[in-house]
């Protein structure tokens, strides 16, 4: 009777209401659209079988259209929030913190939870980025594969006049990053004969998968544009993107998927889209730098008309920077200075 009168005293659980559930069509969202996979997914980052899964993706009004890339509550108790990033971007938490918060939002009414003298009660929010990409040397990736990544991070610096005062921050939002960047040489010498980095060896399945995949696509359209170059190698036993994909399903990757023709063709056009924007931005930043080459110099006019160019194509600041910087050999201070003066 006593356990009984107890649980009725335990607060009840919001019912999570989807905020936003026809997402947009990414092959990461594609690799996820399946229970399966999410439960798989739940279990390995928190440690449990979860039984109930709902999608909860959502769309905040900060980021108009943007959505987030994967969202869901498992058994009612944890809301996990997932990213993909191709680029590495600092500001991650606070954007997981945007999304979290909207979708926190749609499990209550926000009436009862403004006003409520009630305790509202929320799910456990868990939030993940998976980042992928590619560097060009060890040096440029992290020491670990598995770190976190802090709103804290992005706080003004306490001068020294400012020690004794109350500094703890009150808002805090921690990423669980799962980083599955990889060198080219790794690439390549994976593509070519299957071998993984050792780094890789306890977190096998879909997110290192994913990971395989989306960096191997990208390898292979640069070495496509630039082999003549040689910064991109073009592999001994692969010529295409589909051919990698083929690959890829000769090595179990996602069999499922890539032997659809219609999921297969949204994934080379997905990974073809920022290739496509920074070859468009360049060219229209060349024959913009061209006109204006004879004042600031023929590199510095094609550089403005790239930074130009990117704000009118709508490519992020965050991204923007990262292009700057790989194909145009600047450092950070450079690229700072460039972009504080052409990002208007």
């Amino acid at each position: 009777m006593e356990q009984e009168n107890l649980s009725k005293n335990q607060p009840k659980p919001q019912e999570v209401l989807p905020v936003n559930t026809k997402a947009k069509d990414t092959f990461f969202k594609t690799v996820y659209a399946s229970e399966e996979r999410q439960r798989k997914l739940a279990s390995f980052l928190l440690g449990m079988e979860g039984k109930e899964i709902t999608v909860a993706n959502v769309r905040p009004v900060l980021f108009g259209n943007r959505e987030n890339d994967l969202s869901f509550v498992t058994d009612a108790i944890f809301y996990v929030m997932t990213e993909n990033q191709a680029t590495v971007c600092p500001n991650v938490p606070y954007r997981l913190l945007e999304y979290i918060t909207s979708g926190l939002r749609s499990t209550v009414d926000s009436e009862k939870l403004l006003y409520s003298r009630k305790r509202v009660c929320f799910p456990i929010p868990k939030l993940y980025m998976l980042q992928t990409g590619l560097e060009s040397t060890a040096e440029k990736l992290p020491e670990k594969v598995q770190y976190d990544i802090r709103l804290s991070d992005s706080y003004m610096t306490v001068e020294e006049q400012h020690k004794n005062a109350l500094t703890e921050p009150d808002l805090e939002a921690v990423v669980h990053v799962y980083d599955f960047r990889m060198t080219l040489i790794e690439m390549l010498e994976y593509i070519e004969s299957g071998t993984q980095p050792e780094r890789f060896a306890t977190y096998q399945g879909d997110l290192l998968d994913y990971a395989l995949t989306a960096n191997g696509i990208t390898y292979i359209q640069r070495a496509v544009k630039k082999e003549k170059q040689g910064s991109y190698v073009m592999p001994a036993n692969v010529s295409s993107v589909a051919d990698y994909l083929g690959l890829l399903i000769k090595r179990d990757i996602f069999v499922d998927l890539l032997t659809d023709k219609e999921v297969c063709d949204m994934t080379m056009a997905q990974f073809s889209r920022e290739d496509i924007l920074l070859y468009q931005g360049r060219e229209e930043g060349r024959e913009e730098g061209r006109e204006e080459g004879r004042e600031e110099g023929e590199r510095i006019g094609e550089l403005r008309g790239v930074i130009r160019t990117y704000q009118k194509l709508g490519i992020p600041l965050e991204t923007a920077r990262q292009y700057i910087i790989e194909e145009f050999g600047t450092n950070a201070e450079e690229t700072e200075e460039l972009l504080r003066t052409y990002w208007i």
